[in-house]
């Protein structure tokens, strides 16, 4: 008898046995191709990127540290200009508005919205004379897509990246199409563009301006407090 009972003994063990290697296994699958769909998905953002080569000072992107300046070109003429600063962990958003006039490198005072996002040291070098730093620089220029589309809703800042991250494949896809009309500066990865998807811009810190008696739109006077808490 003492031999059944062993046999009867050891059939639950090895159901057990074969559904931990049957799980594990499947987890396996899971994770590689969770693994190989987002390793696909870097692969094509990457390539997608243009990366910009500009001869910008390390020396004046170090001031900046991590501060992230994106500046996102849409539809209908729209601009929208942040700076990202990351602090323990958390992401403080300064907008700063398209109209802030800054001293280009030939001299002349002109709006943030009149220079050319695809060549952006003259831009990172005015902000730095107002005392706003900038360490990476992040351009997208979508001025040529369709408002209704996805990349136009998301130019116009109708759709926000965060509203997309409960779906991934189509974050994914969204993701490889902005990339193709993405400009990277130096010095900057292409985990600053997915990067964003977790930043909340619903509130943004306002850069107070106003206007001089030449009409450029200039910072106003407690802006320097402003920039100091921020950055």
């Amino acid at each position: 008898m003492a031999p059944r009972r062993r046999r009867w003994i050891h059939r639950p063990r090895r159901a057990l046995t074969w559904g931990l290697l049957i799980g594990g296994a499947t987890l396996c699958c899971l994770v590689a191709a969770a693994a190989a769909f987002f390793g696909v998905t870097w692969y094509r953002i990457n390539h997608a990127v243009h990366h910009v080569s500009v001869a910008v000072s390390p020396a004046l992107l170090a001031s900046g540290r991590n501060d992230l300046l994106t500046m996102v070109k849409g539809p209908h003429g729209s601009e929208q200009i942040y700076i990202f600063h990351t602090v323990g962990g958390h992401t403080n958003v300064l907008l700063l508005p398209s109209s802030l006039a800054v001293t280009g490198t030939g001299g002349r005072t002109e709006p943030l919205s009149s220079f050319d996002i695809h060549t952006p040291t003259p831009i990172i070098t005015g902000l730095a004379r107002l005392g706003i730093p900038v360490g990476r620089y992040l351009g997208v220029d979508l001025h040529a897509v369709n408002p209704q589309s996805s990349l136009g809703q998301l130019a116009d800042g109708k759709t926000s990246m965060t509203t997309l991250i409960s779906h991934p494949a189509g974050t994914a896809s969204l993701l490889e199409a902005v990339a193709s009309h993405v400009y990277l500066g130096p010095g900057t990865s292409v985990s600053a563009l997915l990067s964003l998807m977790h930043v909340p811009l619903t509130t943004p810190v306002h850069v107070p301006t106003q206007t001089d008696p030449q009409g450029h739109v200039v910072l106003a006077a407690p802006a320097s407090g402003v920039l100091r808490r921020f950055l």
